[in-house]
């Protein structure tokens, strides 16, 4: 037992070292003050792209609170370090975050970072499918592998049916909790997709057996719909 953790604790690291990396600062404006969150995150994803970084900034919709997300991505970890170090001794961020600070549009929620279970994406692959729909899973102790073996399968099957999906596992600012991010073209794609999945019969087989298992690998802890409104 030993020997297969440290293999599967050696291969998370090859994955990290290798795999996309995504950083997500959620943000609430205050009362009134949404379009000047929207500006200010423009201001900083400016700034954050000449760093190294590719910034998405998101509006969270159905399932939420309406809130933005302030996505960063890198290629992999190398470019990850390299840009924080960079942000870090950039006297114009430096600048920035001090005028920004004196009066802020929003206050954040909540931040976290993670890594893509797909080594083969790109910080910048994620341009042309501005609708998404997020579910996030937590699972039960010592079922993280089992849980990322179901992820897989239904990711086999979503693009099978039209979709774009990445697994993500959190890395600094969660526990061990996977994301399973589905993107589509449009509202109307994402409609379509979902239609196919109420008469796919090896989904609704894969549904029906999960749904019967008494000791299930994960729960489902939140799940949200949103669109992109910028990329950087």
């Amino acid at each position: 037992m030993k020997k297969i953790l440290t293999i599967l604790c050696f291969t998370c690291l090859i994955q990290t070292s290798f795999a996309e990396i995504v950083e997500v600062y959620r943000w609430e404006a205050y009362p009134g003050r949404q379009a000047d969150m929207l500006a200010t995150m423009q201001q900083a994803a400016e700034i954050h792209t000449a760093l190294g970084a590719n910034i998405q900034i998101n509006a969270l919709d159905i399932g939420s609170t309406q809130n933005l997300d302030y996505v960063m991505r890198y290629d992999d970890l190398a470019s990850w370090g390299e840009s924080r170090d960079k942000n870090t001794e950039s006297a114009e961020w430096a600048a920035f975050y001090a005028s920004v600070a004196s009066n802020p549009a929003g206050k954040l929620v909540a931040s976290f970072s993670a890594v893509n279970n797909d080594a083969d994406a790109m910080a910048d692959d994620f341009d042309e499918q501005p609708v998404f729909n997020v579910s996030v899973w937590d699972p039960r102790p010592g079922s993280g592998v089992e849980l990322a073996q179901g992820l897989e399968m239904a990711k086999a099957m979503h693009e099978r049916m039209g979709a774009r999906v990445e697994i993500y596992v959190d890395l600094y600012g969660g526990t061990d909790k996977m994301h399973y991010v589905m993107s589509f073209d449009s509202w109307t794609h994402h409609a379509e997709v979902f239609e196919a999945m109420e008469s796919d019969e090896a989904w609704l087989q894969f549904i029906a057996l999960n749904s019967e298992n008494p000791d299930p690998s994960a729960a489902l802890v939140e799940r949200f719909a949103g669109r992109v409104l910028a990329n950087f």
